[in-house]
């Protein structure tokens, strides 16, 4: 009987370490890095990460609200040009020509804005950031609840990174971030533990 519950004792507490070491990898990782368009360090790059597009080739609700912060910080002088990364396949569009398209519709130079087609998710986004641009220094810009784990990939693949973030539920997404912010503790244990 004690054997059988010492069993289950230690069962939970490897469960909770399997869960809480990333979220606390995350947290620690991104300490000190989360900032606003007028507190983040300038940087050469920012990257934006893409987050869908519409069946008409329009940024998503969410990919929008990322991209008016990458703009935010461009015309702030926070960053001098941005890297645009995404799927080159949503739902028939190459997300960063759209994601490109709508920076330079809005005045940044064709020249200022770099697409990165193999960000099909965050991990392959920082390491392009890496070894394809060979960038040392970034600002990431994404959505509040996915700010820490990309500020930590970031990081672990040798960038100095700092975040920028769109608050998406005070953009009227509430169940799009609330969403999110589940499916984020699932991202981050699978970040953690299963590196590529």
């Amino acid at each position: 009987m004690h054997a059988r519950w010492w069993l289950v004792a230690l069962g939970g507490l490897g469960l909770a370490a399997f869960v809480l070491l990333p979220l606390q990898w995350a947290l620690t990782r991104s300490a000190g890095r989360i900032r606003t368009t007028a507190d983040v360090p300038a940087t050469e790059f920012g990257l934006v990460l893409g987050a869908g597009v519409r069946y008409d080739g329009r940024p998503s609700r969410i990919l929008q609200g990322r991209l008016d912060i990458a703009l935010a910080l461009h015309r702030a002088g926070r960053v001098r040009r941005l890297i645009v990364s995404g799927s080159p396949h949503s739902r028939g569009y190459s997300e960063p020509v759209v994601m490109r398209d709508y920076l330079v519709a809005r005045g940044v130079p064709p020249d200022d804005v770099l697409l990165d087609e193999s960000g099909v998710d965050t991990c392959s986004s920082a390491r392009a950031a890496a070894r394809t641009f060979g960038l040392r220094a970034i600002t990431v810009v994404t959505t509040d609840f996915h700010l820490r784990r990309s500020v930590a990939l970031f990081r672990r693949a040798g960038i100095d990174a700092y975040g920028v973030g769109h608050d998406a539920a005070a953009d009227g997404l509430r169940r799009v971030a609330a969403r999110g912010a589940r499916r984020e503790v699932l991202a981050t244990i699978k970040a953690f533990w299963w590196r590529a």
